[in-house]
């Protein structure tokens, strides 16, 4: 099978960082599945990923996967050979940039039926993310409006996560302000369902203020975390919540939300997965919820940008497109028609 290898702390503009290679499709074993992947996406995962990992390695990125199960191991049950099933890849297994995949059938979940490959491969990692993080983490109600009168303000609303976090949000009742800082972005946000958008730019505080609002009773930041963190600790209600995704540019002084009590809390996807947590089929149990909620149409998929074709020259231009800090929405690249 094909497989395209990224070499750790390479530049993406270096075309040498990705290469292709021809491995031996894996056998599934226990809870395995062996899966063909049909699309895939990416996310600042991977791009963290390459450049965290030592130089002398060469390892297979890609965390979200649409596909076909072609394979089982003997203890899989809920699922068979010709099944479309979408998810998360998981740090054990190498991941979706190739054609074949290995996964855990308790972290899996049947694709939504209402969408494309391209659309289903945007959904696993963002759509996850800001589900965990507004339901798990901020404990709220997963319930269409069942939330009314609480308000969030999601910092980074244009990317893949901030995308899916404001859909989920308005279904699930919140006042929902965003922010972004481009007429492009602001536009995007609001046509994912923002009620209102502010630009992280500017003086944020008095933003809030103009729309009549003193404090939010939560916040999802999901970038330029250090650039934000005093502000936060403004805007925050007593005994409010944040949840945070983005890595800290260094220390932060936790003193700013002493005196209003503030539950902090962080968000990483493949936490189950990476330590076996006795609540590792949530993942699933997840999943299943997403692929009803975009069935019956309460979310949609923010792919923007599509690539047609597994090889090193689309997975570079993928990670130039996401380190460019320009990115609305989703990339999706088909792996097989």
């Amino acid at each position: 099978m094909l497989q395209i290898l990224a070499r750790g702390g390479g530049d993406a503009i270096n075309e040498e960082t990705f290469s292709e290679k021809l491995g031996t499709v894996p056998t599934p074993h226990g809870h395995e599945i062996l899966v063909k992947v049909q699309a895939t996406s990416i996310n600042p995962l991977d791009t963290k990923l390459r450049m965290r990992t030592p130089s002398s390695e060469q390892i297979v990125l890609g965390y979200d996967t649409s596909g076909i199960v072609v394979d089982t191991g003997d203890e899989v049950t809920h699922y068979k050979k010709g099944d479309h099933i979408y998810f998360m890849g998981q740090a054990k297994y190498a991941g979706s940039f190739a054609q074949y995949q290995l996964a855990d059938a308790r972290t899996v979940a049947f694709a939504p039926k209402n969408c494309s490959e391209a659309e289903t491969a945007t959904f696993p990692v963002a759509t996850f993310t800001a589900y965990d993080a507004l339901f798990n983490r901020l404990e709220y109600i997963s319930a269409a409006n069942a939330n009314t009168e609480k308000t969030i303000l999601i910092i980074g609303g244009a990317g893949g996560v901030g995308s899916m976090a404001i859909q989920l949000a308005k279904w699930a009742g919140l006042t929902v302000i965003a922010t972004a800082s481009r007429e492009e972005t602001a536009d995007w946000c609001r046509d994912m369902g923002a009620d209102y958008v502010i630009n992280h730019h500017n003086n944020m505080m008095e933003q809030i203020r103009e729309l009549d609002m003193h404090w939010v009773n939560s916040i999802f930041c999901t970038t330029h975390l250090s650039d934000h963190w005093g502000t936060m600790s403004e805007l925050i209600e007593p005994q409010g919540a944040i949840v945070l995704i983005d890595d800290p540019a260094g220390p932060l002084d936790l003193r700013l939300f002493k005196t209003k009590s503030v539950r902090i809390c962080w968000e990483f996807a493949l936490v189950r997965t990476m330590y076996d947590t006795p609540d590792l089929q949530m993942q699933g149990f997840i999943l299943a919820k997403i692929a009803q909620l975009i069935d019956s149409f309460q979310i949609r998929s923010p792919l923007t940008e599509t690539l047609y074709g597994l090889t090193a020259k689309n997975i570079q231009k993928a990670h130039l497109r996401q380190e460019s800090n320009t990115m609305v929405g989703k990339q999706a690249i088909i792996i097989s028609p």
